[in-house]
């Protein structure tokens, strides 16, 4: 199902992968609707226990199509650099491939407590407040990763 990457010198490790997932601060989701037409939408998340976690309202577009079709794509670029000289560009990005799910109970907790420890590092206590207070106003999506690539240019080592 998972094609082999074009370019296999610029692949990087599943551990290099998930370095680069774990460092990124945002990534585009994409879904399919009911009439087959693809959607991408840019967000936060955070990797939490080897599952790429989001919060988003509790209905629209991307809901709709998770409930249609759970799998989906995400994809995460860091360290972009245009090298206008060489017509090229560094980078560092990963592909995961996986099955979104809506989580409910401790599980939904969890995981908006871990964006909030990512992205409020600083303010945790008032973050566990506002959980208390709006966790029933927000759905918070996991998406467990079935497949990951990594690619940077230049890779690792790589001539440029």
């Amino acid at each position: 199902m998972f094609k082999e990457m074009k370019r296999a010198k610029k692949g990087l490790s599943h551990e290099a992968a998930l370095d680069i997932l774990k460092a990124g601060e945002y990534g585009t989701l994409s879904t399919v609707g009911e009439d087959g037409t693809p959607y991408g939408v840019p967000l936060n998340y955070v990797l939490h226990d080897g599952r790429i976690v989001f919060h988003c309202a509790p209905s629209g577009h991307k809901l709709d199509n998770i409930a249609h079709c759970s799998r989906v794509s995400f994809c995460v670029v860091t360290q972009a650099e245009v090298v206008p000289e060489k017509f090229t560009t560094r980078f560092q990005s990963v592909v995961a491939f996986g099955t979104a799910r809506i989580l409910e109970g401790d599980e939904k907790k969890e995981g908006l407590l871990a964006l909030v420890r990512r992205l409020s590092p600083d303010h945790v206590s008032s973050g566990e407040a506002y959980i208390s207070n709006a966790c029933d106003k927000t759905t918070v999506v996991a998406v467990d990763i079935a497949h990951l690539t990594g690619k940077a240019a230049p890779g690792p080592g790589a001539q440029e």
